[in-house]
């Protein structure tokens, strides 16, 4: 059974495929929470979420695309009723855990730390029924729209 594309040479030190796999899911969350940015802005400028959304499709591809679609959809805070396609309290401790390697080494993640602040908010303000993409419902709320967007659910 395959589970990717290709196979990554990491040498002896087995250690360092576990953190290609880390440095995979800072870059997932990092670009969520890039997304999530872009959106809101999309939204409070007046170009629109659709519109944004083709650009990403267009300019980026369809992984990006799908990333924004998890915001558009309303997938981001899914029904009470129905599991989320990557739970907030995973993506959670995927930050922490990227963040205290990070730290060990002396580096920053500013990026991720945002969307790790974030997504703490959502979780706060939301719940647990929410996906890694709930960033989007906490940007929101910073700049005066309801952390529930019109695809969403309604509140918890």
């Amino acid at each position: 059974m395959a589970m990717g594309r290709s196979v990554i040479d990491m040498g002896e030190d087995v250690q360092k495929s576990s953190l290609l796999k880390i440095s995979g899911n800072v870059l997932v969350i990092s670009f969520m929470e890039v997304i999530a940015e872009a959106q809101v802005f999309a939204e409070v400028t007046g170009i629109g979420n659709q519109q944004l959304e083709k650009f990403i499709g267009n300019m980026f591809g369809p992984v990006l695309e799908s990333y924004s679609k998890r915001i558009t959809t309303g997938a981001y805070a899914p029904p009470l009723d129905t599991s989320p396609g990557f739970a907030a309290a995973l993506a959670s401790k995927d930050m922490k855990h990227a963040l205290s390697i990070a730290a060990s080494h002396s580096a920053r993640l500013p990026t991720l730390e945002t969307a790790s602040n974030r997504l703490t908010s959502a979780r706060e303000y939301a719940g647990e029924c929410l996906d890694s993409s709930a960033i989007y419902g906490t940007a929101r709320m910073e700049v005066g729209l309801s952390f529930w967007s019109k695809s969403s659910r309604q509140g918890n």
